[in-house]
């Protein structure tokens, strides 16, 4: 039914209000809607005819005091409501509004757009549109606050993970009238976060090469970083897997949302599937209050970097192969499964062909993982990239360590070129940093190239001059042993008969790599 609106605006005195509402009265009109504020009444009546509504204005245009009436669009509560709803539908939460009966009275778009509503839920009970857990509905109804909550909520799409917020909203006799709930998808937290302290990633413009090999990699990866299918990284240690990883994720559409590496050998067995799937609050003696998102989470949107893959245990393959299946992560002590949004990258050093053919490692699995996979070759496969790599390793250290080498020498150069780096660029960029640093000149030469061990340059009679070197020396010549027989860190702790993550020390103590 159409409605008129007024303003009348007059010289304040009593009464007012008073004859007004008599002219429309003896008018036969129904005052809807009556607002007054000094000097000014906003008036709403419901529709009746034309001539009986200008008789009803001119009367009370001839009410002394009454200097002005216009009509309006609005009444002043419809504006206000209007104003309080443009604001709540701006915030990036989700926000509801019940009262004392977990009715619903206010639900902003970002919550229906969160919540998958189909249509808004106002007059519906919160528990008919919502199954929040049992505690915090009791908080609510006790009228106590509830401050980041994290949730399961099942919607049209699946179950998804939020955190809650509550604010009691009390009557004037402070009791419970209802509250104010927000609402805020987890991935969107840990979006926000990940834009806070995002480190500066690597594009392709951060790969140095020269040569025709390289660049039709890179153009590969290029192409396939517009997809979303799994990558396969395979190559020696050092021949720069994880940069291609970083590179890729940059120059896809993911390249907003977080880029999570994980080196698969690095974590122990025993922490490995809950870092990557998180666990549920109580699932193990330590385990941190409340849960904890595991790294698939984490990367929700963005790109997952499995670095050494295969030294995945056989239940962390099985669980793997599901999130590549379903798409979906389940917590350690958790029923309810999160669909994630991850494309993931992986890497190895390892023949994972012949690991299938042992049995070390899932077939089914790794058919998965190769859809597309990328061969990075050796350093001594593409030496015409040496000199472009120096020059770039010589402009990086001069900033490092505020020196002002200006290049190599010839014979200095040829050296380097004719060495076999099985440690390839990572080799070569440790050859370089050495040389910076013992460079007295504006030119690298040949004595300030030291590619061989330094154990090397110690005379015999020096080398097992104390018990401490010896110790370390056997201990050292032991993982090596245990590393070139077993293939992998993991291996190498069973051979010795020690935890993986003593070898993964004693690697770090000396400077060893697992390959």
């Amino acid at each position: 039914m159409k409605k008129f609106r007024y303003r009348i605006r007059f010289n304040d005195r009593v009464g007012m209000v008073r004859d007004i509402s008599e002219i429309v009265a003896k008018g036969g009109a129904n005052i809807s809607s009556l607002a007054v504020k000094q000097g000014e009444i906003y008036l709403q009546i419901e529709s009746m005819p034309e001539d009986k509504l200008h008789s009803i204005l001119r009367d009370i245009s001839s009410i002394p005091d009454v200097y002005e009436l216009t009509p309006v669009e609005w009444m002043p509560h419809e504006l206000a409501e209007q104003h309080l709803r443009t604001v709540i539908n701006s915030v990036h939460e989700g926000i509801l509004s019940i009262n004392r009966n977990f009715i619903i009275s206010t639900c902003n778009v970002r919550a229906m757009q969160i919540l998958k509503f189909d249509q808004l839920p106002i007059g519906k009970a919160l528990y008919d549109v919502m199954d929040l857990p049992k505690d915090i509905l009791e908080r609510i109804e006790k009228g106590k606050p509830v401050e980041q909550k994290e949730v399961i909520i099942r919607t049209s799409k699946g179950p998804s993970r939020f955190m809650i917020n509550s604010k009691p909203i009390f009557d004037d006799r402070g009791e419970t009238a209802g509250a104010v709930i927000t609402l805020m998808k987890m991935s969107e937290i840990r979006r926000l976060a990940h834009s806070l302290t995002r480190p500066v990633m690597v594009t392709f413009d951060d790969i140095i090469y020269k040569s025709k090999k390289i660049k039709e990699i890179v153009d590969m990866a290029k192409t396939v970083a517009a997809g979303d299918s799994t990558v396969l990284l395979r190559g020696e240690s050092g021949t720069g897997k994880e940069l291609f990883a970083r590179a890729i994720h940059m120059e896809s559409p993911r390249r907003d949302c977080p880029f999570v590496a994980v080196n698969c050998a690095a974590i122990p067995d025993t922490l490995l599937e809950s870092e990557l799937f998180g666990y549920a609050d109580g699932t193990f003696t330590g385990a941190r209050r409340g849960g904890r998102p595991g790294l698939f989470e984490f990367a929700h949107h963005g790109t997952i970097f499995l670095d050494e893959i295969a030294e995945l245990p056989p239940h962390i393959q099985a669980k793997l192969l599901r999130v590549l299946q379903e798409g979906n992560v389940r917590r350690l002590g958790e029923m309810e499964e999160i669909r994630v949004d991850v494309r993931i990258i992986a890497a190895t050093n390892r023949p994972l062909e012949e690991m299938v053919v042992r049995g070390d490692f899932r077939e089914d699995l790794f058919y998965r993982l190769n859809v597309i996979p990328i061969y990075l070759p050796p350093l001594r496969d593409h030496k015409e990239d040496i000199p472009v790599l120096v020059d770039y390793f010589i402009k990086k250290f001069n900033q490092k360590f505020s020196k002002s080498v200006q290049g190599i020498s010839p014979d200095a150069l040829e050296l380097l070129l004719n060495y076999h780096w099985p440690g390839n660029i990572r080799e070569l960029e440790n050859v370089m940093e050495r040389a910076m640093n013992l460079c007295k000149d504006h030119i690298i030469k040949v004595k300030d190239i030291i590619i061989n061990t330094p154990s090397i340059l110690v005379s015999p009679g020096e080398k097992y001059f104390h018990l401490k070197e010896i110790v370390q020396e056997t201990e050292k010549e032991a993982l090596l042993r245990a590393l070139a027989q077993g293939g992998s860190a993991r291996k190498a702790a069973k051979i010795l008969g020690v935890s993986h993550t003593t070898v993964i020390k004693k690697l770090k103590k000396y400077g060893l790599t697992p390959d």
